[in-house]
C-alpha cells in the first residue's frame, strides 16, 4: 500500500483521471479499520470477558469436581451405616415375619385342635338346641320317676311326663317317637290309678275325733213306758168279790212291770267307763289317721273297722250322729290309700338308650379331619409344645420364599 502512494505524482493525467474516481473509495477504505476497530474492541472485550468468565466457570467446575470427589467418600461413609441399619431392620423384619407366621401356624393348629375338641364335646354333651331339649326331657323324666317312687305323688309325676312329652313334640324328631309312645302308655297307666285325698280323709278323721265327746253311749237314753189307760181304779176298795179280783191284779201290776222290746237291751255303762270308752275310740281314730299319713293301708283299715264296731256295739245306734259316723268310717275304710303304682322308668331308660346310639353314630362325624398327631382332648401343654415345632417346620419354607 505504500508503493502506490509514492508513485502517484509520476503517473500521467489519464491515469490520474482514470483513477480519480477511485479516490473516494480509498478514503472509504481508510475509514474501515477504525470502524473495524470500533467493532473489534467490544468483541475483544466480550471475548476477554467470556474467557475470564469461562476461566472462572472452569475453576468453579474444578472446585465442584474436587468437592464432589471429596464428598463421595464421605457420603459413602455416611450411607454405609444407614445401609447396615437398613439391612439389620430388614433382617429383623424377616425374622419377625417368620416368627409371626410361625405363631399363625401354631394358632391355626390350635384352632384346628380346638375345633376338634368342640366337635367332640358337642357330640358327647349335645351343645345344640336338640341336645338341651333332650337334657330337659331327661330331667323331667327323672323328676316324674322319683316323685312317684319316693313320694307317691301321682299329680307331680303326671305333670312331669306331660311336660316331657310336650318337649319331644316341639322337637319334632321322628327318632324320638318310641319315647313318646312309651310316655303315652305311662300316662294312661297313671290315669288309671285312683286319686286318694289324703288331706280330706285326715281332716274327716280329725273331725270325728272331736265329735266323739258328744256321742251318746248305749243305754243312756231312757224312755219310761206310757201308762195304759185303765177302766178300773185301783185305789178304790172292793165292794164285792168281783172288785176284789181287780184290786189284787192292779196291786200286782204295780209290783211287777213287764215290757216288750224289739231289740236286745244294752247294759247301761257307768260314767267312768263311758269316759274310757270315748277316749279309746279317740285313740283308735288317731291311730287310723297316723296310718293314713304313713300310707299303711292294713293298719288304717283295721283301725277304722275297729272304731266302727265299737260305735255299733257301745253307742246308741239310733242316734243320727252315731249312725252318720259309722257310715263315714265305713266309706273311709273302703278307700285304698296305697294303690298299686305303675312303673314309669321305662321311658327314661329308652331315652338314654337312644341317646347312646345317637352318640355312637355321631362320633365319626365329629372327627372327620382328626389325625393321630392332633392335640388330646384334655388340652395338656405337652401336646401343644410338640405341635409347635411341626408348625415351624411347615411355615419356614414359605417364609424363605417370601419376597
Amino acid at each position: 500500500m505504500s508503493q502506490p502512494e509514492t508513485g502517484s505524482p509520476e503517473t500521467p493525467n489519464e491515469e490520474t483521471q482514470a483513477t480519480a474516481p477511485a479516490v473516494p473509495a480509498k478514503r472509504e477504505s481508510r475509514g474501515s479499520p477504525a470502524l473495524t476497530l470500533v467493532f473489534a474492541l467490544p468483541a475483544l472485550g466480550i471475548s476477554i470477558g467470556l474467557a475470564v468468565a469461562g476461566y472462572f466457570i472452569w475453576n468453579q467446575l474444578q472446585q465442584l469436581t474436587g468437592e464432589q470427589a471429596d464428598m463421595e467418600p464421605r457420603l459413602e461413609q455416611q450411607i454405609l451405616p444407614l445401609q447396615n441399619s437398613l439391612q439389620t431392620i430388614s433382617n429383623d423384619w424377616q425374622a419377625g415375619r417368620r416368627e409371626i407366621e410361625q405363631q399363625l401356624g401354631r394358632l391355626g393348629d390350635g384352632q384346628t385342635a380346638l375345633g376338634e375338641r368342640v366337635n367332640r364335646l358337642a357330640a358327647l354333651v349335645g351343645r345344640s338346641e336338640s341336645g338341651w331339649t333332650l337334657a330337659e326331657v331327661e330331667y323331667l323324666l327323672r323328676v316324674a320317676s322319683e316323685s312317684l317312687q319316693i313320694r307317691r305323688d301321682k299329680h307331680t309325676a303326671t305333670a312331669a311326663l306331660t311336660g316331657a312329652d310336650n318337649r319331644l313334640r316341639e322337637l319334632a324328631d321322628p327318632q324320638w317317637l318310641p319315647v313318646r309312645e312309651q310316655l303315652a302308655r305311662e300316662l294312661n297307666a297313671l290315669r288309671e290309678v285312683p286319686d286318694v285325698d289324703f288331706d280330706g280323709i285326715a281332716l274327716r278323721i280329725s273331725d270325728d275325733v272331736n265329735r266323739v265327746a258328744g256321742l251318746p253311749v248305749a243305754g243312756s237314753r231312757y224312755e219310761p213306758p206310757q201308762a195304759e189307760p185303765e177302766d178300773f181304779d185301783a185305789t178304790r176298795t172292793a165292794g164285792n168279790w168281783k172288785d176284789l179280783v181287780q184290786v189284787v191284779w192292779s196291786s200286782l201290776k204295780e209290783l211287777f212291770q213287764l215290757r216288750e222290746h224289739d231289740k236286745p237291751v244294752s247294759p247301761m255303762l257307768p260314767p267312768e267307763r263311758a269316759w274310757f270308752l270315748k277316749e279309746n275310740l279317740r285313740l283308735q281314730l288317731a291311730a287310723a289317721r297316723l296310718a293314713l299319713l304313713r300310707e299303711d293301708h292294713e293298719a288304717y283299715r283295721q283301725s277304722l273297722m275297729l272304731a266302727g264296731s265299737w260305735l255299733k256295739e257301745w253307742f246308741d245306734n239310733e242316734d243320727q250322729a252315731v249312725s252318720a259316723m259309722v257310715a263315714g268310717l265305713e266309706d273311709m275304710a273302703a278307700v285304698d290309700i296305697h294303690p298299686q303304682l305303675p312303673d314309669i322308668s321305662r321311658s327314661l331308660q329308652l331315652l338314654r338308650q337312644l341317646q347312646k346310639q345317637q352318640e355312637i353314630l355321631a362320633e365319626p362325624e365329629a372327627l372327620p379331619g382328626s389325625s393321630g398327631e392332633s392335640a388330646p382332648v384334655s388340652g395338656d401343654s405337652d401336646g401343644d409344645d410338640q405341635a409347635a415345632p411341626a408348625a415351624q417346620k411347615e411355615t419356614v419354607p414359605v417364609q424363605e420364599n417370601a419376597p
